[in-house]
């Protein structure tokens, strides 16, 4: 197989040599579209001939698929990735969290997230969420951002606990 693609690399090449040579001697007039395409033609037939010819090679029945796929299956370890993708969505949590105060005039000194993620455990779901804050313009404000963020993250609002 190796002897193969290496003959028909030698032979591609040289195709594209000697097209190359005859464009350069070319001149130009109006005939030279009509030359370059027949060398097209040329080149391209010495790219494809290899596959015709030898085409009980290039048969797909030739190879067994299916000990390929036996071969190649992998049990994946999904816990490491379920891991990571807690922690990815706890810090989106947390940055939500974070800036709703930010866009308050609040300085969000510490921010905590008690969740379990993992849907197929009983207490599963977001259980608390505790924000310091500092700053801002009244409590009334500070009341109305921990009534959006419960509205938009699905929670009831005893869950947010904001210290000042």
């Amino acid at each position: 197989m190796i002897n193969f693609m290496s003959s028909w690399a030698e032979q591609i090449v040289l195709a594209v040599i000697v097209a190359t040579i005859i464009e350069m001697i070319l001149p130009k007039n109006k005939n030279k579209k009509y030359i370059q395409m027949v060398i097209g033609v040329y080149v391209l037939f010495n790219i494809i001939s290899p596959i015709i010819k030898n085409k009980d090679d290039f048969s797909i029945e030739k190879y067994n698929i299916e000990n390929y796929e036996n071969n190649f299956q992998y049990e994946v370890d999904q816990t490491s990735m379920n891991k990571k993708l807690e922690k990815i969505y706890l810090e989106e949590l947390e940055q939500i969290v974070i800036s709703r105060f930010e866009e308050n005039n609040y300085e969000v000194v510490k921010c905590n997230i008690d969740a379990e993620l993992d849907s197929t455990k009983k207490n599963a779901g977001i259980h608390s969420i505790t924000v310091k804050i500092q700053g801002g313009n009244s409590k009334k404000d500070a009341d109305e951002i921990k009534r959006e963020i419960a509205e938009e993250l699905e929670i009831e609002g005893e869950k947010i606990t904001i210290k000042t």
